[in-house]
């Protein structure tokens, strides 16, 4: 039973005697093989390199050159952490399994002071909140008993809980800036972001997250390695508004409310490092696409005010009083005639009116608009 206030682990840790030499290699560390034994551990602080561990408590199991951790707890970051594990210095590389269990972290103190969640997600150092997670993770332990992070394989669940995100001098959201003018990065919304991750061999592939600017929604997904190399893509789903004086000006003469709710997705393709990093988008072509869509809408939109007109102007001759049909009327009170010649705009002069075959004019005239062209009336010899 280990109790202590203050359990400092370096002064628990052998250093090297003075006969090593720089050529000689290093063994990693293991646990020997005659230890059995089982440590229930309550200590206060817990000291560890740069990290401060408040009110640790739980099992230490070591048997067969193992040590298994077992429901151990600790207060750090502002948060709690939970901790099941194993570390197998049996083989020649020592080994270790881990589940860990993240509850309101700080995000940029924890981000900042542990290596393994810098290389999980590098950018979330700039965000000021909190962090929920759980990980389940397995690789090699390094001589110096560290993780050795390409290694690394395993899975992890994230939930943000920030306010905020400090992007300044930073070299990304300086070039995403340039990219996305029409949104302000300091601003995103990123309350309740839930995402998860896998990594394996020095990959750290990110599923689907959503983030949100105002009203553009935004999904992102992609990849990066240990090696802070990048390759995301983020799908921003754009207001027609946003994409300058052209486009708005076809809306203002579209006049149609309908059209202010039409968006496009503009891809944002993130590459090279966090610190050299390269982004591309299609806002170019995405806008060119739009103003097309907007053309296309407007044209439709002139089609169908002139069918209405057509409509109107059929409805007049089919509903009002129609009862003088006299076909020795001149051509100049016919009232199909007029209606051909507002329609269909041609001389309609070789109708002849007297005709006792020129049928029903209302007829003729549904024919015209509806039939295609129309032969020319046989006169009676």
């Amino acid at each position: 039973n280990v109790n202590s206030n203050t359990f400092s682990v370096s002064d628990f840790m052998v250093e090297t005697g003075s006969e090593s030499t720089e050529n000689t290699p290093k063994e990693s560390l293991k646990i020997p093989a005659f230890l059995d034994c089982r440590i229930n551990a309550d200590a206060k602080t817990v000291l560890y390199d740069n990290l401060a561990l408040k009110d640790v408590k739980g099992v230490l199991k070591i048997k067969d050159e193992k040590a298994q951790l077992v429901n151990m707890s600790s207060s750090i970051f502002d948060g709690n952490l939970t901790l099941n594990g194993l570390v197998n210095t049996q083989p020649e590389t020592p080994t270790f399994n881990m589940d860990l269990g993240v509850d309101s972290f700080n995000i940029s103190q924890s981000f900042n002071d542990l290596d393994l969640f810098q290389g999980l997600a590098p950018i979330a150092k700039l965000l000021q909140g909190k962090l929920n997670s759980s990980l389940s993770m397995s690789g090699n332990l390094s001589k110096e008993f560290t993780p050795e992070l390409n290694s690394i394989t395993g899975i992890a669940f994230a939930e943000l809980l920030t306010s905020s995100i400090n992007p300044k001098n930073e070299a990304l959201f300086d070039q995403l800036k340039g990219a996305l003018n029409f949104v302000d990065f300091d601003k995103l919304d990123l309350k309740d972001v839930k995402t998860k991750l896998d990594f394996k061999d020095g990959q750290v592939n990110v599923k689907p997250f959503n983030l949100q600017y105002e009203d553009i929604a935004i999904v992102v997904d992609g990849s990066h390695g240990f090696d802070k190399s990048m390759n995301y893509k983020a799908v921003f789903d754009v207001p027609a508004k946003y994409l300058g004086t052209e486009v708005n000006n076809l809306i203002a003469k579209i006049d149609d409310k309908a059209v202010n709710n039409i968006t496009i997705p503009v891809t944002a393709t993130i590459g090279g490092t966090l610190t050299k990093p390269n982004v591309k988008t299609d806002l170019t072509s995405g806008v060119a696409n739009l103003t097309k869509q907007l053309i296309e809408i407007q044209k439709k939109k002139l089609i169908n005010q002139g069918k209405e007109e057509i409509k109107e102007i059929l409805n007049d001759v089919l509903g009002g009083n129609n009862n003088e049909t006299d076909s020795t009327k001149t051509e100049t009170n016919n009232p199909v005639k007029d209606v051909l010649d507002g329609i269909i705009g041609g001389n309609q002069s070789q109708i002849d009116t007297t005709s006792a075959n020129s049928g029903n004019p209302i007829k003729d005239v549904l024919g015209g608009i509806l039939g295609g062209s129309k032969k020319k009336k046989d006169t009676v010899n």
